[in-house]
């Protein structure tokens, strides 16, 4: 059986080849073990990167001398997004009020103590939303880190309500800092997880706009971030449509959705292929089966800039709402 390993397994392996640290080339690993298509025809695969994994995790434990304690969630939907931000910013409350995500929701600080992922859905796609304990100057889990490090993109939420608002901020930002994390915008290059400094394109959510202060805040985050990332405010208890926010993911994450045509068949629109903006005809034939990147001639396909059934080759670059029909 065919293993039909997809781009976001191959760019996990390629990742790790590069990787010179170990705990680098431990956590590509496992990025690899999460995302590899489940079934039979990778079972073999799936053996020999479960016996990498626990080797290295041996040879880092003989070194340090002691056992460390990790978390890890298993990436799900179009893109993983973490919610990174101070104790009682909202991050528990959006997730909840998107997804069917169960959190816990208190005035009180560190209210979440391990990720809570749910699934935001968005037209024929999902989000995977994952919340995080606060960035937290008293202490701060290794693991956290790890996450958010290998995270597709972030929501940075800010209590839009402080008095302390510039604190907030700031206390956020030095602190990922020290951990080599950095939070970025849309328009800036994307990091890999084991580059030294970890580059996370994020949208900054102004939360609380349901509260009196909050308009003032939101006005100063706006000027402070001005030329840099995007800022939107909302309110997780007053609003009730989040769309803009899965559009603005949509766009920070430059998927585009490719649908695949069986020759004489509708196509099922229902399923989409998760691609990235650049990415080309050879990228989604080798998302649909190893065969086809390994023996294609050309491909028909329909979607803007084309005419109908337009025959393309493997480096034309695909667009969101593309129909493709592969021929070997």
């Amino acid at each position: 059986m065919p293993a039909n390993l997809t781009p976001v397994y191959r760019a996990a392996e390629e990742e790790y080849r590069q990787a010179k640290d170990p705990a680098e080339r431990l956590a590509c690993l496992e990025k690899m073990l999460s995302v590899i298509p489940k079934h039979k025809g990778t079972d073999k695969l799936q053996g020999d990167l479960k016996r990498k994994i626990s080797r290295l995790k041996e040879s880092l434990q003989k070194k340090s001398g002691k056992r460390g304690f990790s978390v890890k969630v298993l990436r799900e939907g179009a893109a993983q997004v973490v919610l990174v931000g101070a104790a009682n910013s909202g991050k528990s409350a959006l997730v909840e009020v998107t997804t069917n995500a169960k959190t816990e929701v208190a005035d009180y600080p560190i209210s979440t103590r391990l990720p809570i992922p749910g699934m935001f859905p968005f037209e024929n796609l999902q989000f995977q939303l994952v919340d995080l304990p606060p960035v937290n100057r008293d202490y701060m889990e290794p693991w956290v880190t790890d996450i958010i490090r290998s995270a597709d993109c972030a929501l940075w939420l800010v209590d839009a309500g402080d008095q302390q608002i510039e604190s907030q901020v700031n206390q956020v930002t030095e602190l990922l800092d020290q951990r080599k994390i950095r939070l970025v915008g849309g328009d800036a290059p994307a990091g890999k997880s084991h580059d030294p400094i970890r580059n996370i394109r994020c949208i900054l959510v102004a939360t609380k706009m349901d509260l009196q202060p909050a308009e003032s805040g939101l006005t100063w985050l706006k000027q402070r971030f001005e030329l840099g990332i995007q800022v939107l405010g909302l309110s997780a208890m007053g609003d009730s449509d989040f769309t803009k926010l899965a559009r603005d993911l949509f766009a920070l994450n430059r998927i585009i959705r490719v649908y695949s045509k069986t020759p004489g068949k509708e196509t099922d629109r229902s399923h989409p292929h998760i691609l990235h903006q650049g990415d080309r005809l050879i990228d989604f034939a080798r998302m649909v089966h190893k065969d086809f990147a390994a023996n294609l001639r050309h491909a028909k396909a329909w979607g803007k800039g084309l005419f109908d059934g337009q025959r393309i080759q493997r480096d034309q670059e695909l667009g969101d709402g593309f129909v493709v029909e592969l021929h070997m």
